[in-house]
């Protein structure tokens, strides 16, 4: 059976304490776990521990860090994510925007596109509509899209919550509003450890309302932990079944509601980049306007050091090639100049 967790204390005494709505979630959290924890049974980055705060102090006065990476910082612990305006440079949003429309018209052979639901990837046909389509690790493809996935400003934050570089191990592209159901990555994007993880999200266009904008709750990383069949942080469809994925998305809501998250929705700039906690509860807004388009890149991120999920059975895509900033690997190509790691045999590790 599924079951809610926090660190540090029993599940019926927790049920008093975030129904008290004076308690704001980093409260709840510090109420229900011990001294140097983190909130999660399952660790994560030192942004996730209860005295996250007091190390942020800490590395300001011993690694003087600019007041608005500090700032960042209480951001992305208080409400988990950041927005770096214009982070992205126009002229490199349009050149891969360009490219991307070259493709979808004239077809890709070296490029995979995705049908959501359907598991696999094949080529990109020519005159293919982009609509509710993706490309597949088109950084590892399209040198245009791994320059942005490693914007300084990007590479900088992530080199600030991982202590150490970032492995760009999966992106996506998309076109319009996608209009997924509001979720948590670490149900689907599986990482070992599994809160090792950051989503970059960037706009290729201006986003307008009614185009199927991004939606997330404020502070919704620190909503109680929902563990599949009990245990595990990832839903596994064969041994979870339907009916707890419903479940854990209702709770996402009905959680969220309960703590007084706001939804906020997000309306960027060409250039604009949204930076979200592994748990952070987010999800595609309905398309009002079936014209307009909503072109953007997104990047799943773990610190070098912890494993991607397909390197445990993929052991001829457990590489990695060194960029500026940090590494890529990808699940779907082989890529040129890279280094094979070693053999994790992980696969039995219960996230």
């Amino acid at each position: 059976m599924p079951s809610l967790f926090r660190q540090g204390s029993k599940q019926d005494e927790l049920s008093g304490i975030w129904e008290d709505p004076s308690h704001s979630a980093e409260q709840v959290a510090t109420l229900t776990a011990g001294p140097n924890e983190t909130f999660s049974r399952f660790g994560g980055l030192w942004t996730d521990r209860v005295d996250a705060l007091t190390e942020l102090d800490r590395r300001v006065s011993v690694d003087h860090l600019t007041a608005s990476d500090a700032d960042r910082l209480r951001q992305w612990i208080s409400q988990g994510y950041v927005i770096l305006e214009g982070a992205i440079p126009a002229g490199d949003c349009v050149s891969l925007s360009d490219e991307l429309a070259r493709m979808w018209r004239e077809g890709a052979h070296d490029a995979l596109m995705q049908e959501p639901g359907v598991p696999r990837g094949v080529p990109i046909v020519a005159g293919t509509s982009p609509v509710k389509m993706r490309v597949l690790d088109i950084h590892a493809v399209r040198p245009e899209a791994l320059t942005l996935l490693f914007a300084p400003a990007i590479v900088r934050f992530l080199h600030l919550i991982f202590d150490r570089d970032p492995l760009l191990f999966q992106s996506l592209t998309f076109e319009c509003g996608s209009e997924q159901g509001i979720h948590q990555d670490t149900a689907y994007v599986v990482v070992h450890p599994p809160l090792e993880l950051a989503a970059a999200w960037i706009a290729l266009e201006d986003v307008k309302e009614g185009s199927g904008e991004l939606q997330y709750y404020e502070g919704s990383h620190r909503l109680p932990e929902y563990l599949f069949s009990g245990e595990y942080k990832h839903f596994n469809g064969g041994r979870d079944g339907a009916d707890q994925h419903k479940e854990w998305e209702g709770l996402l809501h009905t959680n969220s509601r309960e703590m007084r998250l706001p939804l906020r929705t997000f309306l960027p700039k060409r250039g604009d980049v949204l930076i979200w906690a592994a748990d952070l509860a987010h999800g595609g807004a309905s398309v009002v306007d079936r014209s307009l388009t909503r072109r953007s890149l997104v990047g799943h991120y773990c610190p070098i050091g912890a494993l991607p999920n397909y390197f445990t059975y993929r052991d001829d895509r457990s590489t990695t090639v060194a960029t500026t900033g940090g590494a890529y690997s990808s699940e779907y190509y082989e890529l040129g100049g890279a280094r094979r790691r070693r053999s994790f045999g992980m696969a039995k590790r219960r996230h």
